[in-house]
């Protein structure tokens, strides 16, 4: 996973989740259309579904 800063501030490590759901439990880095678009911060994201699929190239 790309990351730099751990802290949910610099989005390097900023994915669109394509299945399963997350929570975040900081973000600095996105905008609310981002969020409502389906962007996370995989640094700050843990998988509340069994499963999760995030893509990196979008």
């Amino acid at each position: 996973l790309p990351f730099a800063c751990k802290g949910g501030v610099c989005a390097t490590c900023k994915a669109k989740l394509l299945e399963g759901e997350v929570d975040m439990d900081i973000n600095h880095a996105l905008e609310a259309d981002e969020v409502a678009a389906g962007y996370i911060l995989t640094c700050q994201s843990h998988p509340v579904t069994d499963s999760v699929v995030v893509d990196f190239d979008q």
